[in-house]
């Protein structure tokens, strides 16, 4: 009998949260009839698209930006007619007690781990709410199979770095255990449902104020884009001691942190093409262009950054910030 972790389905994806769900999709055997899902398409089932932008003086650098919701791992659920149970808690052993229930019964489970602390990733930068699938594990060898977007091939993770990156006080705050126990339906809803239920919640991420990633306190949605918009002029004077950082830091998240490559708007674009292809309509297509060129555009600002050019992005942010909510009405045009 083959060991569920030779059987697992897994390819590297650009973000972590839609390549766990895609994985997790196809282990169900769930798409609209085509084969699997792309992870564009399953970021986008997910209402994943969102905008958060901070200052904060005592970050390295001492800003924060981020394209997607703090909510996408729990939103997917209810656009797709799954059940979702998230539990946390400061006991390692009820928490591992979670994981290994789950696998036992055949639903290998979503968890948040701390990137700094899974020890095949070798990286120093903290990140407590990175999406990984426990594939498997062996009690007697004391290792786990872990799924990881970073990774092509599953990886084999001790129990203990696993336990220390599943209980971890970094950034952006403790994970404490997390779980996400999925019941997902024997089949997907209709295609256009979905889409329409996650374009919708798509566009309250961007009009509204919702949940930001890790609680922190910044500008969301559009006001988060404005706000960018804003500071971004500001930058030679607000950050004159620490301006490289802040413009390397700034390549990073926008093309580096598991964004997709593009702000997660290239996920996005991919998401509203390739439904506009299953389910039809101009109004899609049209949405899809929009981000399309707001991916291209936030890579361009990501080049100037690297080339530590912050003058040369000024019109490249203007430009976003027209696109940004261009995006959002065509989305609503097409609701």
């Amino acid at each position: 009998m083959r060991t569920a972790a030779e059987t697992f389905p897994h390819r590297r994806a650009g973000h972590c949260g839609s390549g766990a769900l895609r994985d997790l999709l196809e282990h169900r055997g769930l798409d609209f009839g085509s084969g699997p899902l792309s992870e564009g398409v399953v970021f986008g089932l997910a209402g994943g698209l969102g905008f958060f932008f901070a200052e904060i003086p005592q970050m390295a650098p001492p800003m924060y930006l981020v394209g997607r919701t703090g909510d996408l791992e729990r939103d997917v659920a209810a656009h797709l007619n799954a059940g979702i149970e998230v539990r946390e808690t400061d006991d390692p052993v009820e928490g591992w007690a979670w994981v290994t229930d789950e696998i036992d019964a055949g639903r290998p489970p979503m968890v948040w781990a701390d990137i700094a602390e899974l020890e095949y990733l070798r990286v120093r930068m903290s990140n407590t709410r990175h999406d990984i699938v426990v594939v498997d594990y062996d009690s007697a060898a004391q290792v786990a199979w872990i799924a990881d977007n970073d990774r092509d091939e599953l990886q084999r993770c001790s129990l203990e770095s696993l336990a220390a990156a599943r209980n971890s006080n970094g950034f952006p705050g403790p994970n404490r255990h997390t779980t996400f126990l999925y019941r997902w339906p024997d089949r997907l809803p209709d295609p256009d449902i979905a889409t329409q239920r996650a374009m919708a919640c798509a566009v309250r991420n961007m009009r509204t104020a919702p949940a930001s990633v890790g609680g922190l306190d910044g500008g969301l949605g559009l006001a988060g884009v404005i706000a960018f918009c804003e500071s971004y002029p500001r930058w030679p004077e607000t950050f004159a001691t620490s301006m490289d950082e802040v413009l390397r830091g700034l390549r990073v998240f926008i093309v580096k942190a598991g964004t997709g490559g593009a702000m997660f708007r290239s996920l996005h674009a991919e998401f509203l093409r390739e439904m506009a292809d299953t389910v039809g309509g101009p109004a899609l297509l049209a949405a899809a262009s929009i981000y399309e060129e707001l991916a291209a555009q936030w890579v361009d600002l990501a080049t100037c950054a690297e080339a530590g050019d912050h003058a040369a992005g000024l019109p490249l942010v203007e430009r976003i910030g027209r696109l940004e909510v261009s995006g959002v009405a065509a989305m609503e045009a097409a609701l």
